[in-house]
């Protein structure tokens, strides 16, 4: 890999009552040293119920404008600490399970938020987001000690940070870790800011043969409504 460069956006709606639904779109340039450039287009629609019995998953993959992946997931459990059944829309003879207790990803942040708020440390879970199908992850995290308003450090001078002024920061590392075959090494790595409200900056996602910085270009607040 030569270079890469791309968008990352996300818009994260709903509440613990209504669920949530996140809209997800990464388009990336890859330059290989060698060989046709590939740009790769991926989009992602999620809804997980707030009682983080449910998830539905769409994702599509367009590879330098031809569609390679177009598959839906849903997956279902009867409480959020039960063993989970999953299904891929395409392929209705391969059904798959997921392990008691899995973290849906929503479920996941706000445990990593609650883990900050009480000052930080480590956490190990098991994670299923129907991002690569079928597969769930050990997902070890570190959550640093809160850092001082106003500190936190790229966002201090980033105009589209300013809505974060006010907000407290912890800096956080989740490996992704697959629960069979060798599991020393992880399948990648994310390292971010997070804030209060569960906004994400200075990111870095980390493959291993190559990594991938964002910086936040624009953030809007969507307007909140409390449970019923």
């Amino acid at each position: 890999m030569q270079s890469a460069s791309g968008r990352l956006a996300f818009e994260i709606d709903g509440s613990s009552c209504e669920g949530y639904t996140v809209n997800f779109r990464m388009a990336t340039k890859y330059r290989p040293a060698e060989g046709t450039t590939m740009v790769i287009d991926t989009t992602t629609t999620t809804y997980e119920s707030g009682d983080a019995r449910e998830l539905r998953h769409h994702v599509k993959e367009v590879v330098n404008g031809s569609v390679r992946e177009n598959t839906r997931i849903r997956f279902n459990r009867p409480t959020a600490a039960a063993q989970g059944q999953g299904e891929i829309a395409d392929k209705p003879d391969k059904s798959f399970t997921v392990p008691p207790a899995a973290m849906l990803p929503m479920q996941h942040q706000i445990r990593l938020i609650n883990l900050a708020e009480g000052g930080g440390g480590r956490d190990s879970s098991v994670i299923f987001d129907g991002s690569d199908g079928a597969k769930s992850f050990r997902a070890i995290s570190f959550v640093g000690k809160q850092r001082t308003l106003g500190s936190s450090g790229s966002d201090t001078v980033n105009p589209a940070s300013r809505l974060l002024a006010s907000s407290r920061a912890w800096p956080m590392t989740v490996s992704y870790y697959t629960l069979d075959g060798d599991n020393e090494t992880p399948e990648y790595q994310v390292s971010f800011n997070m804030y209060e409200n569960g906004v994400a900056t200075e990111l870095v996602l980390d493959y291993g043969d190559f990594a991938l910085k964002g910086t936040l270009t624009d953030l809007k607040m969507l307007d909140t409504s409390g449970c019923p």
